[in-house]
């Protein structure tokens, strides 16, 4: 039987042609099985700091990249997993309106167009889980904050209290514990009003995150009395950035409406004794502050 060339080409072609779309369907099934496995990972967590790093793993499985940071300003969040490197491609994150922050992808080289395309698929599953974790975050800060000077309440003082114990522990480092209270705070209330009590405390309360670390714990634990866990720092370190802090309110000028007016603070500080819980160090502290308040205010005493 005689074959025409013409007809042997033809059959090549249509060989090729076949291939070509196998292979297409192999790649989209790959990509399809990839995307899965990143839907049916996401679906694990409602927790931001495990879903990022499980949105890393799995994107490394089809991107190579030396890292990513996630950064949401309005809630304060700034993670960064892998390494900072030179190239990067950077995506604005949101859903109807909603910002859900911005993600910046890193890498030695540039990303190709078929790995810029993987990565947006990626981030197009990751949207939904993040949004969920971002308002479960939320309602966990709005649960653990005081809402009126952003710091954290009472009630999480015992939990994190517990692990700066351990971390003291393990570490072999110092912890103190500051109480801190605005001296004549009623007299600002009956003089000035609740909205002036209230801009007080909010001006003491920037005199204080200005004053101490950002690794340090500020809580507000009653009207006008706050808590300052200091990690890694001995007694006297505590009574050095209390001063700083005294002298810090003591120069504020507090404007409210036509008036003027100034606080000051009194603090008492005391440092933390092996396995003790949290009430006894509270009321050595109390106890520094009732000498501070009872011989002359605007002072510092430590016990």
């Amino acid at each position: 039987m005689v074959i025409s060339t013409e007809k042997i080409v033809m059959e090549l072609r249509k060989n090729k042609n076949t291939i070509a779309s196998e292979a297409l369907e192999l790649e989209q099934l790959k990509q399809s099985s990839d995307i899965s496995t990143l839907i049916s990972a996401l679906q694990t967590t409602i927790n931001l700091d495990e879903l990022l790093p499980i949105f890393h793993r799995e994107l490394l499985k089809v991107v190579n990249h030396s890292g990513f940071i996630f950064v949401h300003n309005e809630l304060n969040i700034s993670e960064q997993y892998g390494q900072r490197t030179n190239h990067k491609c950077e995506y604005d994150l949101s859903i109807e309106s909603t910002s859900l922050g911005k993600l910046t992808f890193m890498r030695r080289k540039r990303f190709s167009e078929d790995e810029l395309q993987a990565i947006e698929r990626f981030v197009g599953v990751l949207l939904y889980p993040l949004k969920n974790t971002l308002l479960y975050r939320q309602a966990i800060q709005l649960a653990h904050t005081d809402p009126l000077t952003g710091v954290l309440n009472r009630s999480t003082l015992q939990s994190v209290f517990q692990k700066e114990t351990s971390l003291t522990k393990r570490h072999h480092s110092d912890l103190t514990l500051i109480t801190l209270d605005i001296d004549f705070f009623k007299a600002i209330n009956d003089n000035f009003g609740h909205s002036a009590g209230d801009l007080a405390l909010q001006e003491v309360t920037k005199c204080i995150q200005r004053t101490v670390r950002e690794s340090d714990h500020v809580f507000r634990t009653g009207g006008e009395e706050f808590v300052i866990l200091l990690n890694d720092t001995n007694l006297k370190g505590a009574e050095l950035l209390a001063e700083r802090l005294r002298i810090a309110v003591q120069s504020t000028s507090i404007n409210y409406a036509e008036a003027q007016f100034a606080v000051t603070v009194s603090m008492g500080v005391t440092a933390y004794r092996e396995n003790e819980p949290l009430e006894n160090i509270m009321d050595r502290s109390d106890k520094a502050l009732y000498e501070a308040k009872h011989t002359g205010r605007n002072k510092i005493a430590s016990a």
